[in-house]
């Protein structure tokens, strides 16, 4: 059996582990998606509204000026949002994050 080794770059915040059929139902029509990663038999469940997967040997850059505080808020009231669909009201907090995924 092999592995398969990935890691993404995104703007959100992990929640409490969630079934894929139920974060489907909730984040219909929300422009937040969620990421499932983590070691190989560990999966993690983020709520994420930019996600980019980043290979081994590349990066990605953020500039502070590429994202300007009313599009921050924008991301930040929809997280928060599909996170009450979810029945997650309290302990997280928005922001960027690197997520290493092993499968």
């Amino acid at each position: 059996m092999g592995m398969y080794h990935s890691t993404y770059f995104a703007y959100g915040f992990q929640i409490p582990d969630t079934r894929s059929d139920q974060l489907d139902a909730a984040l219909r029509d929300s422009p937040v998606s969620y990421l499932h990663a983590g070691d190989y038999d560990r999966d993690m469940t983020f709520l994420v509204t930019e996600c980019d997967e980043v290979r081994l040997g590349d990066h990605r850059k953020v500039k502070p000026e590429s994202f300007v505080q009313p599009v921050v808020d924008e991301w930040n009231a929809a997280l928060t949002e599909a996170a009450a669909r979810l029945g997650v009201t309290s302990g997280f907090e928005p922001g960027w994050f690197v997520v290493p995924d092993v499968s």
